[in-house]
């Protein structure tokens, strides 16, 4: 799924629209260590934990209300494909999917060398922390919705500057 969303309207989208976190969780049971982690520009543990946590509480994704769903887990092939994106769009200094030669995610994530079966991101700018980007994303339905779909088993995130990506997918 392809995704965009201009700051204004992210702010907009994100007044309007919210999703309900866990209190109690077994995060810290369903959360994976991440051996060797590829430089991403992010504390990977917290994002992984951020998106666990709501994927196993459940929540609302502007009107849509999803389900629990199982804990992704870390994979740095995917964390590679984010970091190609997130440096990709600070050099052009603007949020996009698409690269200038029209690949997107799909193409990215082959290059790093994963075989996929399904695959989204959610790419972002401007925020400042793990924590703001997270709820930012939660706040915006297709992007929550992303973080929500339970065909998704594995992600990988990078920040480069002030753009922010996160990839999911499930392999062949």
């Amino acid at each position: 799924m392809k995704l965009y969303v201009p700051m204004i309207g992210l702010a907009i989208a994100c007044f309007a629209t919210s999703c309900k976190k866990g209190t109690e969780s077994t995060a810290i049971e369903t959360l994976t260590k991440i051996e060797t982690p590829l430089v991403t520009n992010l504390n990977n543990e917290l994002m992984l934990k951020l998106v666990n946590d709501i994927r196993l509480a459940g929540c609302k994704c502007g009107t849509t209300t999803m389900p629990p769903v199982t804990a992704l887990t870390w994979n740095s092939n995917l964390a590679t494909a984010a970091s190609n994106q997130s440096k990709y769009m600070e050099s052009i200094n603007k949020m996009q999917h698409e690269s200038a030669n029209g690949k997107g995610v799909g193409d990215r994530v082959t290059a790093s060398g994963y075989q996929w079966k399904s695959v989204g991101e959610n790419v972002a700018q401007g925020q400042t922390t793990e924590n703001q980007v997270f709820n930012d994303w939660l706040k915006s339905e297709g992007h929550c919705k992303n973080m929500m779909n339970a065909d998704y088993k594995e992600i990988g995130a990078a920040r480069a500057g002030a753009f922010w990506t996160q990839v999911f997918a499930v392999k062949m």
